[in-house]
């Protein structure tokens, strides 16, 4: 076996993979370590249990890393937990012999705050790979990490500390002065304000062509080679004299491959290295479509592809892939084998290897590979217990008994399963016994069933023993042959339970229910037998629209409307929780508009509730969907007179908090329908806006939410009070059964299994994941909001104030004043839509955010329903002060969040986290701080607080999230306020779509594209 040492690990591992790594070991995870006669093997602690790794060390280059964690199953990469131990079985075995990079150690160099100053010429002598440079002791300043690097690179070099250091370097010593000094304060050169090497730089490539099967990639300038690293002389954007920044190096690939960049990427990958040396060297790229594409990320990593091409039109789509599990054993020990099967391709391991005709570009369509699905198949043979890589392992009697009665028996409704020969012998040992439905006959208000159970070889056993079986708790009941009878899980963890709460009685030997309680037992039946038939509801329904509404639904879009319609007909009330970003507001506004179609005598109205913020939304929804359809609000002072208004076939608008003061006047109106939107705030039962919402008379009712469980399942019994009164039984009834049984632990998974199983026949839920072919890769929603009456007041104000201020100075003569002056009125323009709180007055900062912000109330909303939807999001202001507002408002919520802006000097570390598994969901970002070199595809979710007056920037901004190759569509908001500049300043965007950055934080943008004329017209 080859030595162990650090720079092995270096060598084999990503360069996130190796500082995680070494993160773990510092934090004292590492529970022990040795080195074996292979290589090394440890305990890493993650979550709730370790994580055993083992490793075999064949060459300095060929490592064999099998740990359970998701990376190394996806790819078999030598992960975090690898370097870590291995770092581990180095120094002593565990994390406490491992001494904190932070904490230097008795012989580490003396550090000084340095300040570095190029030579007049460094532009000219850089091209020759030399670079000369004065060190100096900077006094009365504080040391920082790269005071460090650049100390610790002095002692390696044995160079000396004194005052002044003169420095003449070149080629490989030139590039690793560079590497030590990157992101160092204090950094001058000649005719430059300010001056930064930095990391995360970029190969912004000018085109990429397409050929038939071939793709070529059009390079930019050369880089600049530095012994075994790329360089790239670009404009920051910090950097105001538009003077030069030294991105982060690439290491050349085929000489140095084996070193890392400690200061910022890793080495380039093995597999396109050579590829992209050739690129970074200013040559042409001609690669087949499938290489492109299979190392589409890789690329990426180094890459940045122009906006305008073709490849930003590719909607990537996971292939549908289905699995074969292999089993093998006894009842001692079973061994199992997962593998992903393709069409026409061969079948492969989850993560590993690659797939035949994959990824395939159809058109503007690429099918690609899908490690989420393969992520989650794997990972269901965990939860059963397996252990290992490749093939897996489960030991112990009681854990094969529990695997083959309660676990294969649902994944033969998913996988093939392929029984090896001593399994197949198990299998015959182990009798399990589940139930079938059998569906005899239905009408209006009834339905026939007949319960049977029934061995897996066919043999029917009588209920009887079942019950004498299930009361015993013995488990497993020997009987003939050696042979053990297993009861199913399904029937005491969830049929037996949901049988008791039902309203069934026996006629002639059957079951009989009603026609509600009839829906529950088609899912029972489904669930148990995977049937997809006559009985499937989605498949059964169709839609056509109704002549008043002018939308073209999505096909997904029609099964829900069809469905709210259906539930509505024949039960009364249903509860659409689809995914934000689906259109639950459009899918609800067609059920709507079918329902008036249908109401023959016409007398009634629609009555809609939602929060305030979400009024002027509705309203714009309705005119735009249904034009026709006379739409009023009843929220504010005005609301009497709005009142005598209403007639039959309109919809009303109103707030939850004005509902319940106006609660006399809707008890006396019976509406066609009620609708509750944000449904999730009728949480709570015992709120005087739930109590309301319930009182209210209407035979049609409907519930939206993409979060119906929010603090606990008591929020889902509170809306389904007003959707199916008495479906979940009394709320004493519901805690003993649901809440108290969850809230203890015990059979968790099963009584929520159970949960939902009862609450499925009226609620739909849908994610984008599930719809994902049907979507674009890229969603863009407007979400408008009206400013609330303190908004509005300083926003006339500032209007007034503003025009007068600028005509004054117009008529003076003094144009470029007047230009100034109009910029500055529109910043504090955009301030007033924003929040209140920007200006430093005590008196808005007291204001409850409601009064402050409409958009910030709306955006504490979005925030939520995503946050647990197990969303993670990027939110973007270009006021800096705005995100510290919104920091502290999701701090109180008791949300986790990052914030990048001008100030943060650790840009990396808080890409790395927000980036982790589990990183925070929330990510606050700067228009300054968010522009090229984030890749945050952790989101799905983009919220632009305030609009960007150049869209390009807005765009850029968004594909942080939305990569090329992202296969998860990515919902992208804008907050704007109604009847505000901001909607004055889409309007013009769509005349001019190529304007420049109008205004910044400071105000003193020169709004390069806008003319005169454009401003004034912001203003009035």
């Amino acid at each position: 076996m080859p030595p162990l040492t650090e720079a092995t690990l270096r060598t084999a591992a990503s360069w996130q993979a190796f500082k995680e790594g070494k993160s773990l070991l510092e934090s004292g995870a590492v529970l022990d370590a040795k080195i074996t006669d292979a290589g090394w093997e440890g305990s890493v602690r993650s979550g709730k249990r370790p994580l055993r790794v083992s490793v075999k060390l064949k060459s300095a280059t060929d490592i064999e890393a099998r740990c359970p964690c998701p990376d190394n199953q996806r790819n078999g990469a030598v992960c975090c937990h690898a370097v870590a131990t291995g770092l581990a079985a180095l120094t002593g075995g565990t994390s406490a012999a491992i001494p904190k990079s932070n904490q230097p150690t008795p012989s580490g160099p003396t550090v000084i705050p340095w300040s570095i100053a190029f030579a007049a010429n460094w532009r000219e002598t850089i091209q020759r790979g030399k670079l000369a440079v004065t060190l100096a002791h900077a006094k009365d300043v504080e040391i920082v990490p790269a005071d460090q690097r650049l100390s610790t690179w002095l002692a390696g070099e044995r160079l000396s500390s004194k005052t002044t250091l003169h420095l003449s370097l070149a080629d490989a010593l030139a590039a690793t002065f560079l590497e030590a000094i990157t992101n160092h304060p204090r950094v001058s050169a000649p005719g430059s304000d300010a001056f930064e090497i930095s990391t995360g730089g970029l190969s912004r490539i000018p085109s990429i062509e397409r050929h038939g099967d071939e793709i070529e990639i059009v390079p930019a300038d050369p880089w600049l080679k530095l012994g075994g690293t790329y360089w790239q002389l670009s404009i920051s954007s910090n950097v105001r004299a538009g003077e030069g920044t030294l991105p982060s190096p690439i290491h050349d690939p085929l000489s140095l491959q084996s070193l890392l960049v400690r200061a910022g990427e890793g080495a380039l990958p093995d597999k396109i290295s050579a590829e992209l040396a050739k690129l970074f060297e200013g040559r042409r790229l001609r690669l087949s479509t499938s290489h492109f594409f299979n190392h589409l990320d890789a690329f990426q990593e180094w890459i940045e592809f122009p906006e305008k091409s073709w490849l930003q039109e590719i909607h990537f789509i996971p292939a549908r892939c289905h699995f074969e599990l292999s089993l093998e054993g006894s009842l001692q020990h079973l061994e199992a084998t997962l593998r992903a099967v393709y069409p026409d391709s061969t079948p492969v391991l989850p993560g590993l290897g690659t797939v035949d005709n994959l990824p395939q570009l159809v058109g503007k369509r690429c099918w690609v590979r899908d490690f989420a699905a393969e992520e989650r198949a794997l990972a269901r043979l965990v939860a059963a217990g397996f252990e290992g890589f490749g093939t897996l392992s489960l030991d112990g009697e009681k854990r094969v008994l529990d695997f083959v009665a309660k676990t294969l028996p649902r994944l033969k409704s998913d996988w093939k399963i392929i029984e090896g020969e001593r399994f197949a012998k198990l299998r015959k040992q182990v009798i399990t016994v589940s139930p079938t439905i059998n569906i005899l006959g239905s009408g209006d208000d009834w339905l026939s069933f007949d319960l049977i159970f029934q061995t897996s070889d066919g043999i029917r056993v009588d209920p009887a023993e079942i019950r004498r079986l299930l009361r015993s708790g013995n488990g497993p009941a020997k009987i003939s042959n050696n042979r053990r009878m297993v009861i199913s899980d399904d029937v005491a963890g969830m049929l037996d339970p949901l049988f008791e709460e039902l309203d069934l009685r026996k006629e002639g030997g059957h079951f009989v229910a009603s026609a509600r309680a009839g829906e529950l037992i088609h899912e029972i039946r489904k669930k148990f037998s995977k049937h997809l038939g006559a009985d499937d509801l989605t498949n059964e329904i169709t839609w056509q629209n109704p002549d008043t509404l002018e939308a073209e639904l999505r096909p997904y879009q029609q099964v829900g409307a069809a469905w709210l319609d259906d539930r509505l007909g024949r039960y009364g009330g249903a509860l659409l929780a689809d995914d934000m970003g689906l259109g639950k507001t459009l899918q609800t506004i067609a059920c709507i508009e079918r329902l008036f179609a249908g109401d023959q005598a016409g007398s009634k109205a629609v009555l809609v509730i939602a929060t305030a913020s979400l009024l002027g939304n509705w309203r714009a929804e309705f005119a735009r969907f249904a034009p026709a359809r006379t739409v009023r609000i009843l929220h504010g002072a005005s609301r009497d007179k709005e009142r005598e208004k209403i007639g039959s076939g309109d919809v009303v608008l109103t707030s939850y908090g004005t509902l319940a003061r106006d609660l006399a006047y809707h008890l006396q109106r019976e509406y066609l329908a009620v609708v509750v939107d944000e449904a999730s705030l009728m949480r709570n039962p015992d709120t005087d806006h739930a109590k309301a919402v319930c009182k209210l008379k209407s035979g049609c009712r409907i519930a939206l939410t993409g979060t119906p469980v929010e603090n606990g399942v008591q929020d889902l019994w509170s809306i389904f009070r007003f959707i199916q009164p008495g479906w979940l039984g009394r709320r004493e009834e519901f805690r003993e059964r649901y809440e108290l049984p969850l809230a203890s632990g015990d059979s968790r998974g099963r009584v929520m299994e159970r949960l939902i199983l009862k609450s499925s026949p009226f609620l739909l839920r849908r994610t984008k994941q599930q719809v994902a072919p049907e979507l674009p890769s890229k969603i863009l929603i407007d979400e408008y909001c009206d400013l609330s009456p303190d908004q509005q007041a300083v926003y006339k104000e500032l209007q007034v104030e503003g025009r007068k201020r600028v005509e004054a100075i117009s008529d003076s003569g003094n144009q470029g004043t007047a230009r100034m002056q109009m910029l500055t009125a529109l910043l504090r323009l955009r301030q007033a839509c924003c929040d209140l709180a920007l200006f430093e007055n005590d008196g808005f900062k007291r204001l409850l955010v409601s009064k402050r912000s409409s958009k910030l109330e709306r955006l504490l909303e979005l925030l939520q329903e995503a946050i647990l939807g197990g969303h993670r999001i990027l939110v973007f202001s270009q006021f800096q002060k705005q995100l510290v507002e919104i920091e502290k408002c999701v701090a109180e919520r008791g949300w986790t969040s990052l914030r990048l802006d001008g100030q943060s000097r650790n840009r990396q570390q808080l890409v790395d986290n927000f980036q982790k598994p589990d990183g925070p969901p929330l990510f606050l970002i700067s228009l300054k701080a968010g522009g090229y070199g984030l890749n945050l595809t952790a989101a799905d979710i983009v919220i632009h607080f305030d609009p960007w007056w150049n869209p390009a920037a807005e765009a850029q901004a968004t594909d942080r999230a939305h990569r090329i190759g992202q296969t998860r569509p990515v919902t992208v908001y804008r907050l704007l306020t109604r009847g505000t500049v901001e909607e004055k300043v889409l309007r013009l965007q769509s005349k001019k779509r190529e304007l420049a950055l109008a205004v910044d934080e400071s105000g003193t943008g020169d709004a390069a594209g806008w003319s005169a004329d454009d401003l004034k017209s912001m203003l009035l």
